[in-house]
């Protein structure tokens, strides 16, 4: 192995936190988006973006989404960005921006804590929630987990 080669080697073992933000991102997005009851594989997300591909947009691959989710792949395309965030219904700024990612998992949360206490008589307004803080919208995921704490008989 040549020097040239160790080296490379070596940088390719250091990793580099913007790809491990996003891949810590995008794991989020599969532990709480679940609209099938359960965690999407990486083969329904890949088939679910090209389905929904237009002429000429990017296509994912399951290896790359796996490099992504892993935090091992770096720099992903704005198309590539854009057809995550449109197929787990986020923006995609939520992928690039701290403030936005921030208040997306906040409002992920909240809908994650409603579904695991069956709450259905919660109704939000949706521009209340839009423009909630994110101290606003832990507050409420608090009150409704403990709602269902008390319903449970906990």
């Amino acid at each position: 192995m040549s020097e040239r080669d160790g080296t490379l080697a070596e940088e390719e073992a250091v990793p580099d936190p913007e790809a491990e933000r996003l891949g810590q991102r995008i794991e989020y997005l599969f532990a709480t988006v679940q609209p099938l009851g359960r965690r999407y594989t990486l083969q329904e997300v890949a088939d679910g973006i090209r389905a929904a591909a237009r002429p000429g947009e990017p296509k994912l691959s399951v290896g790359r989404l796996w490099m992504l989710v892993k935090g091992r792949a770096g720099n992903p395309t704005v198309g590539t960005l854009r057809a995550l965030g449109e197929f787990f219904g986020v923006p995609q700024a939520y992928f690039i921006d701290d403030e936005v990612a921030d208040r997306v998992a906040a409002q992920l949360a909240l809908i994650a804590a409603m579904r695991a206490n069956d709450v259905r008589s919660v109704a939000l307004r949706a521009a209340a929630v839009a423009t909630m803080s994110t101290h606003g919208v832990d507050t409420v995921r608090s009150l409704v987990e403990r709602s269902g704490l008390l319903e449970a008989g906990e």
